[in-house]
């Protein structure tokens, strides 16, 4: 049932791209940016699933990681349906696309391993950086592009985009420059380097229900794991250089 596990978790996932963008386009003026860069994010998981990217399956995974965060929102709300159809159908996201038929579709096909030749390590270690990733990069949106953003905040989106993208293409660097978007974002986050940022997330155009957290910045510090993933392959080179 590959097949029909990846259609609809495809699904899910552009149902989210629409959603979002009805959102940046119908909701407040300074929300724009943030919820265009959600249908961003989301769109490229949606695109590298149906291109069968070797990294898709783990990037999506993290999306779906972080609706399925938004759940722990019902322990002090209640029952809420919006904020319960988000998660699970984030929840359903990350189950779709679990197992080993689904992984031979991606990291383990054939096409992958002619074109990247991985080394068992490095794909165990980069699944874990691309997933905490996916997981963390919707967090840094809301974190860097809330209204009124400033500088420095920008700088760390910038980061995290730019260090992904290398990461994806096998670039070492880009475990530092998502490495430094995470420090900043973790920094501000316990007001270290600035006055913690509030971030929220609106679950329909009308920006109702609408998710408040004062941990966005810290939570999109969770972009330090990716470096952190490599930290032992790292000092291992060193010592032989």
């Amino acid at each position: 049932m590959v097949g029909i596990r990846r259609a609809i978790a495809l699904l899910l996932l552009g149902f989210y791209v629409t959603q979002f963008a009805m959102t940046a386009g119908l909701g407040p003026d300074e929300t724009f940016a943030c919820y265009m860069g959600l249908t961003l994010c989301y769109g490229l998981a949606f695109i590298g699933l149906a291109a069968e990217w070797f990294w898709a399956r783990w990037f999506a995974i993290g999306v779906g990681n972080f609706g399925s965060l938004i759940l722990i929102v019902l322990f002090t709300t209640g029952m809420e349906p919006l904020i319960a159809f988000f998660g699970f159908t984030h929840l359903a996201i990350w189950v779709l696309l679990l197992g080993e038929g689904m992984a031979s579709r991606y990291e383990h096909s054939e096409a992958t391993a002619e074109r990247w030749n991985f080394q068992a390590e490095s794909l165990i270690l980069m699944r874990r950086a691309v997933k905490s990733a996916g997981t963390t990069l919707p967090f840094l949106i809301l974190y860097a592009l809330a209204p009124k953003p400033e500088a420095l905040q920008l700088v760390a989106l910038a980061l995290g985009v730019v260090g992904l993208g290398a990461l994806l293409r096998g670039r070492t660097w880009g475990l530092a420059s998502l490495g430094g978007a995470g420090l900043i974002a973790a920094l501000d986050g316990i007001g270290v380097i600035g006055e913690p940022v509030w971030g929220y997330l609106m679950l329909a155009p009308q920006g109702s229900p609408m998710i408040y957290s004062p941990l966005t910045g810290l939570l999109a510090g969770g972009l330090l794991l990716a470096p952190l993933f490599f930290a032992r392959p790292i000092v291992r080179y060193l010592r032989a250089r």
